[in-house]
């Protein structure tokens, strides 16, 4: 009856805004094709001490309201409370690592880190996911907490999706050995209003079907 122009009176002002995109909230994110492989591999050794002590949030309860120009209609709130700590064992130590489709993949060993200014990528995850030709060389050097440098040998921009969001996002490569295969920092991050908890080991950002969760990987030995 709704489509036929009856009883739109009774939707609240975001169900009919909703109703005109054609978008139904209440039956979530449209479900992405399957992946056209899975990447799970660690890379290698590195110092995961330094790397998971780069960022933790230890807060009890933290709320934030979201604003995003994507979805202004949004009035939803951002909260980390007991619930989301089902399944944790503490006290622990892990960085926040999750799953992400990037491209058609689905990428394993991600770490959230949003102490990183960029999105950085190992160039084997690019030759497994086949995508060596969308490279674009490029010589920059990044300085890491320790003052030491390290060099970027290119970028390629990749679209991330997430909670039903798609964003195209820039990851700069670098051949550097270490325990993930990809890091998400601020970029991606902020881009997507997220809100990363490694104490709570989930990340939580606004979607148009209300806020999306994305749960970090079981811990292995190595964090």
């Amino acid at each position: 009856m709704l489509n036929q122009g009856y009883l739109k009176e009774l939707l609240s002002d975001k169900e009919r805004a909703n109703f005109a995109r054609g978008r139904d909230p209440s039956q979530g994110p449209p479900k992405p094709p399957s992946p056209v492989r899975t990447i799970q591999m660690i890379i290698g050794g590195g110092d995961d001490t330094v790397i998971n002590h780069v960022k933790f949030t230890s807060t009890h309860k933290l709320k934030q309201t979201v604003a995003h120009e994507r979805y202004d209609d949004l009035d939803d709130s951002i909260i980390f409370d007991k619930s989301d700590t089902n399944g944790l064992s503490f006290p622990h130590y892990n960085a926040l690592v999750i799953t992400l489709r990037i491209a058609d993949t689905d990428v394993k060993r991600i770490m959230v880190d949003d102490g990183s200014g960029r999105c950085i990528v190992h160039p084997r995850v690019l030759m497994q996911m086949r995508l060596e030709n969308k490279i674009i060389p490029l010589c920059i050097t990044l300085m890491g907490f320790n003052n030491a440098v390290e060099w970027i040998s290119g970028e390629i921009v990749l679209p991330v999706l997430a909670g039903g969001v798609t964003l195209e996002t820039t990851f700069h490569i670098m051949n550097q050995e270490n325990a993930y295969n990809t890091i998400i920092g601020r970029p991606w991050i902020h881009a997507m209003r997220a809100v990363p908890s490694s104490f709570y080991q989930v990340i939580k950002f606004p979607t148009p079907w209300g806020i999306f969760n994305v749960q970090g990987e079981p811990c292995t030995a190595q964090e």
